[in-house]
């Protein structure tokens, strides 16, 4: 075969082309100088990326094994599956039916623990309620206590009442005083007055006492033992006959006008310890229809068997003199053992003097009076008194 023949290149060709091929070098060159970081960094991530690719080459491919596996595992199964179907199919009807009871239990358990937390949180409620209701009620106390520990003490220390314990006051020596007798008669509790006869206010203090609807009885004089003593107008004296002591007895009882319940002697230690003499007085009381109190001026008094002879209503004092001393303090002292008397005997017959006492003596009984009731006390006066 013929050579295909080429031309040559001239002269000024070449200087271009080796020109170009020259400059295209020192270009690469500058190149490669300025991009050499760059350059590290991409083969870096080249070759990270090429790892990253055999790495999930290598997932892909065992992926696609168990896939592999798999499918051929479910071909196999497949028949199985056919056959069991409706046997899965009840087991999965009784387990959603199972599913349903669980589910229904767990509402019904979780409704009963709302109840319960319902419960303990109104328990809880209840509680602190009871809490502070205790706490409000300790408060309470404690001011109480403060307020009673800043209370006085009692004014009275009196005892409770025992053996249906009855008080019965007599206030002797009226007559000469309408206004202290008034006192008496103006106390909230019965009482007996007894009127001394033959004095400037007999009359008027006897009204008095029946105004006030206390019982009215004669305070009647009688000579005393000491014979420098006096017992005032109107008195039994030893001298005197049956006749004469009797007679004294009815002139003084009709100066104190109608309603005289009773009579007790002023003073007489020496008449009351004669049977003989103060039988004559009681023989009075009798055909009155009154009764006899003996003050017991003397213990060696023979009132009392004067009285049983005859079947005379009587009564005797049992209960200390309440104004032998005249002050505030001493008079409730003596009232205080006048309790003890009533407390041990059922009944305390107590004496005090209209006008010895009458400055103090109303007044502490008004003060007393609520008190006495308070613990028990009665009050009464001979003529209400059962024999």
């Amino acid at each position: 075969m013929p050579r295909k023949k080429y031309n040559r290149l001239s002269n000024g060709q070449v200087f271009i082309i080796s020109s170009i091929i020259l400059c295209a070098g020192i270009l690469m060159l500058a190149a490669s100088i300025l991009l050499t970081p760059g350059t590290e960094v991409s083969g870096k991530n080249k070759a990270e990326k090429t790892e990253t690719a055999a790495v999930k080459t290598e997932k892909t491919a065992k992926t696609e094994k168990k896939d592999t596996k798999l499918s051929e595992q479910k071909a196999k199964e497949s028949p199985k599956k056919t056959e069991t179907q409706p046997k899965e199919a009840a087991k999965e009807t009784s387990v959603s039916k199972a599913a349903g009871e669980e589910s229904s239990q767990k509402k019904a358990s979780s409704t009963a623990s709302s109840s319960s937390k319902a419960d303990e949180a109104s328990s809880s409620k209840s509680g602190v309620a009871e809490t502070k209701s205790n706490k409000t009620e300790s408060a309470e106390k404690t001011v109480q206590q403060k307020t009673q520990s800043v209370e006085p003490k009692p004014k009275f220390t009196i005892p409770r009442a025992q053996n249906n314990a009855t008080l019965v006051f007599i206030f002797d020596d009226a007559g000469l005083n309408v206004e202290y007798t008034k006192k008496y008669a103006t106390l909230p509790f019965p009482v007996t007055i007894a009127v001394l006869p033959k004095l400037s206010h007999t009359k008027e203090c006897a009204e008095a006492v029946r105004n006030g609807k206390k019982e009215l009885i004669l305070h009647q004089p009688m000579q005393s033992m000491n014979l420098k003593l006096n017992p005032g107008p109107g008195k039994i004296s030893a001298e005197m006959g049956a006749f004469e002591i009797m007679q004294t007895v009815r002139e003084n009882l009709d100066e104190l006008g109608p309603g005289v319940r009773g009579m007790n002697n002023h003073e007489g230690s020496l008449i009351t310890s004669d049977v003989l003499k103060i039988g004559f007085v009681m023989d009075v009381c009798d055909e009155r229809g009154i009764y006899f109190l003996d003050s017991r001026t003397t213990a060696e008094t023979k009132a009392p068997q004067a009285a049983l002879e005859r079947g005379t209503e009587f009564y005797e004092k049992n209960a200390p003199y309440i104004d032998n001393v005249i002050s505030y303090e001493a008079m409730r002292d003596e009232i205080y053992r006048c309790l003890d008397v009533a407390n041990k005997k059922g009944t305390a017959i107590m004496i005090g003097h209209v006008d010895k006492s009458a400055a103090i003596l109303p007044s502490l009984l008004n003060e007393m009076y609520p008190f006495l009731v308070e613990k028990g006390y009665s009050f009464a006066t001979p003529g209400t008194l059962k024999r």
